[in-house]
């Protein structure tokens, strides 16, 4: 058929929207257009670099279930609307299922922005040689959760606070750190990904641009999310406190009840360069385990 054209329709948020944008290679070769709608324009820029998405749409209001005519949706072949993500099977995997893509890859790959690029590779000259550079969330403290085996099993949960009524001190966690690896602090202050959707593309904390930065770090550290994944997705190692999603969606999580969530990067890519860490260690542990693997 000439000029067959299909649309993609994310859910979700960066994260979701990461993952989704892995349909296009596939797609690409039964359509000759691919466009996507995603619900948050600061990722337009991200997704419109992969090599095989031609237009990149955002509606008026961003939210994580972008919605649009269905006088537009008939100028496409087909249209395919994502859904809601079961977290039993990685992301990937389950929306190519929606989409009916025969492939059980997990992997995606983000492309960044050369110019980007260019101007972190400078940022990183001005760096001490001697020292590994990791990128670290900023809203990391906030997105964890610090419990024995025994607080978890009694799911007790304090409101924001969790099973053992405290986030990690992550700020000592980083002092820590600091002493060995030079530090780089990503993302924006809080964790409503709706705060950003103003932020110009080249300001140095728009997603485009972290997404250069995080590219160059010899690992990224934070919780499991949006930041974490775009890592994950331009080649760069994560280490994530799994406490997170075992607070939300583990075995006795508050969210959902899952035995084993398949979030993290661990989870999506076949290589050795993820990790997710134990949710029982003490951030002691976890300041030894980052030494380790970095």
């Amino acid at each position: 058929m000439k000029n067959t054209k299909v649309l993609v329709i994310t859910h979700g948020y960066f994260g979701d929207i990461a993952f989704a944008s892995s349909l296009a290679e596939f797609l690409k070769k039964e359509y000759d257009v691919v466009d996507y709608l995603i619900g948050f324009p600061q990722m337009r820029k991200l997704i419109n670099n992969n090599p095989f998405i031609d237009k990149v749409y955002v509606p008026p209001q961003p939210g994580p279930s972008p919605t649009t005519s269905i006088t537009f949706q008939l100028t496409y072949s087909k249209v395919i609307q994502l859904s809601p993500l079961s977290f039993t099977i990685p992301p990937v995997v389950e929306m190519k299922k929606q989409a009916g893509i025969n492939d059980s890859s997990a992997e995606y790959k983000l492309y960044t922005d050369p110019e980007f690029d260019l101007a972190v590779e400078g940022l990183f000259d001005s760096l001490p040689e001697d020292k590994k550079v990791i990128a670290i969330m900023n809203n990391w403290e906030e997105k964890t959760f610090l419990y024995t085996k025994d607080q978890y099993k009694a799911g007790i949960d304090v409101p924001n606070l969790g099973y053992g009524g405290s986030h990690r001190n992550t700020d000592k966690i980083i002092k820590e750190l600091s002493d060995i690896f030079s530090i780089l602090v990503v993302g924006v202050e809080g964790s409503n990904q709706h705060q950003t959707v103003n932020m110009d593309d080249n300001d140095s904390k728009s997603i485009l641009f972290e997404a250069s930065v995080m590219k160059y770090c010899n690992a990224f550290v934070g919780a499991e999310g949006g930041l974490c994944n775009i890592a994950a997705g331009v080649g760069t190692s994560t280490i994530i406190t799994g406490d997170f999603v075992h607070q939300l969606y583990g075995w006795n999580g508050v969210i959902k009840k899952i035995d084993k969530p398949k979030l993290g990067p661990e989870n999506y890519f076949k290589d050795n360069k993820h990790v997710t860490l134990d949710p029982y260690l003490t951030d002691e542990q976890v300041v030894e385990q980052i030494k380790l693997l970095v």
